[in-house]
C-alpha cells in the first residue's frame, strides 16, 4: 500500500470530501436530510452542553424548523462539500464554511433522532483538518486525526474489556444477535440469514468467540498509538469490523470508515520546509581544534 497510494494535501482533500458527498447521497436516498426531517418537533439536549448553547442560540428555528431555512442550509451544505471536493479544499472560507456544515448537521441530526449517531463524528471533525495552512501544520493535525480514529476504537475496547466488563459476559453474543435479530426473523422464517442467525443462537459458545473477536479487532488498533508500521494492516480492521457488526446486529457505521484515510501512508512535507531550532543551527565545532 505504501508504493501504490501515499496521500499528500491535494489526495487527502479530495479523498475526505468525495467521502463526504457519498454520505450526502446516501443521507438524502434514506430522507435524513434537514429538509427532510420534516420540520421535527421532539428533540434532546442530554448529550452535552454543545446541544444545550445549539438549541439555547435558536438555530433550529431557522434553519431545522423553517422550511426554506432548512433548504438553503442543505444547500450550504452541499455546495460547500462538492467545492472543497473540486478546489481540493484550497479555499480556507469555503472549508470553514462546509466543517461548520458538517458539524451543525451532526448536531442537528442527533438532537432530533433523540440519539447520539457515533457514525457522523468523523466527518464532523475530519474537514476541520484543511484549515491547516503551512504543510507541516497540516501534516501535524491530520497526524491529530489519525490518533483520533485509534482512539475511537481503543476506546470501545477498554469499556468493554474494563469499565463495562461485558467482555466477559458470556451470553453477550447470543443476546446481541436476538435482540437486534428477533424481528427479522420473525418475519423471515424460511430466510437463509434466519438459519445463520439460530445457527450461532443454538451455539452460545461460538456467538461469544466471536463476540470476543469483534472486540479483540477493536483492541487491535492500540498498536497504531506505539508504531506506523502496522498502519496498512489496522487499515482494514474498521472495514471488517462494520462489515461483521452489520451483518450480525444490523447496524451500519460505514460513516464513520471516512477516519480511514488517515492511516494511508502520507507524503509529510520535505525537511527543508521545517526550520531548525536556533541552537541546532550552530556550527559544529572543529574537531582538529580540539
Amino acid at each position: 500500500m505504501n508504493k501504490l497510494l501515499p496521500l499528500d494535501r491535494e489526495k487527502a482533500a479530495r479523498l475526505t470530501f468525495g467521502f463526504a458527498l457519498l454520505i450526502l447521497a446516501d443521507r438524502y436516498s434514506t430522507h435524513t436530510l434537514v429538509h427532510q426531517l420534516e420540520h421535527p418537533v421532539l428533540f434532546i439536549t442530554e448529550f452535552d452542553y454543545t446541544f444545550w448553547i445549539y438549541h439555547f442560540i435558536r438555530f433550529p428555528e431557522i434553519f431545522v424548523q423553517n422550511r426554506y431555512g432548512s433548504y438553503f442550509f442543505d444547500t450550504i451544505l452541499v455546495v460547500s462539500t462538492i467545492w472543497n471536493l473540486l478546489t481540493a479544499a484550497k479555499n480556507r472560507i469555503v472549508v470553514l464554511i462546509g466543517a461548520l456544515a458538517w458539524t451543525l448537521y451532526g448536531i442537528t441530526y442527533n438532537s432530533y433522532v433523540c440519539h447520539f449517531m457515533h457514525n457522523i463524528s468523523g466527518i464532523m471533525l475530519l474537514p476541520y483538518v484543511f484549515l491547516a495552512k503551512k504543510e507541516k501544520d497540516f501534516s501535524l493535525v491530520w497526524d491529530g486525526a489519525r490518533y483520533f480514529c485509534l482512539f475511537i476504537y481503543a476506546d470501545a475496547f477498554l469499556y468493554k474489556a474494563i469499565i463495562g466488563r461485558n467482555l466477559y459476559y458470556f451470553p453477550m453474543g447470543v443476546e446481541i444477535i436476538k435482540t437486534n435479530q428477533a424481528q427479522f426473523m420473525l418475519q423471515n422464517p424460511t430466510s437463509t440469514l434466519t438459519r445463520i442467525y439460530s445457527f450461532f443462537i443454538t451455539r452460545p459458545g461460538l456467538s461469544y468467540a466471536g463476540f470476543v473477536g469483534m472486540v479483540l479487532l477493536q483492541g487491535s488498533m492500540i498498536i497504531g498509538f506505539f508504531t506506523r508500521k502496522w498502519d496498512r494492516f489496522l487499515f482494514f480492521i474498521p472495514i471488517l469490523f462494520h462489515l461483521i457488526n452489520y451483518f450480525f446486529v444490523d447496524v451500519s457505521f460505514w460513516e464513520l470508515l471516512v477516519l480511514n484515510l488517515t492511516l494511508l501512508p502520507f507524503l509529510s512535507p520535505p525537511d527543508s520546509s521545517i526550520k531548525r531550532h536556533p541552537i541546532l543551527q550552530m556550527p559544529r565545532p572543529d574537531r582538529a581544534a580540539l
